[in-house]
């Protein structure tokens, strides 16, 4: 899958995001070491890249606003109630896995619970109950 339109407007709430985005597409072109031309459609699968702005989301969350965060994750519902099948597979599977990740690891999630979407929220609740983690009344 290419880059999708959205993209931009996501990698555009902050610097970091944008800042991991553009090193996780260096690092698959090899342009760090100089070894590969650029090619705008050689981008790493849609997955990875939100897996990687979901870690960056929970991991570096002091640095987002809660207007930053509201956008990233209001976007993201979008996406999940209307992307396509692909989209929404990579939201989910990418970046709200990598941020449950996160949250096991001291992410406060709570935090943002509330600016998260239903479809986004059934997601969650989904992936912690396939993977044997005990859902929080907050999260219900």
């Amino acid at each position: 899958m290419t880059t999708p339109p959205w993209w931009e407007e996501l990698i555009g709430v902050s610097d970091a995001l944008a800042d991991a985005d553009r090193a996780d597409v260096e690092s698959w072109r090899g342009l760090s070491a100089g070894t590969v031309e650029e090619d705008e459609d050689d981008v790493p699968p849609l997955t990875l890249r939100l897996g990687t702005l979901g870690r960056v989301f929970g991991e570096q969350s002091a640095e987002f606003t809660p207007e930053q965060s509201r956008r990233v994750l209001q976007l993201l519902e979008r996406i999940q109630a209307q992307g396509s099948d692909e989209e929404k597979g990579a939201v989910a599977t990418g970046f709200f896995e990598a941020l449950l990740n996160t949250w096991d690891e001291g992410f406060d999630l709570g935090s943002v619970w509330a600016d998260v979407g239903p479809e986004c929220r059934a997601h969650c609740r989904s992936w912690n109950d396939f993977t044997g983690v005990d859902t929080p009344g907050w999260m219900r």
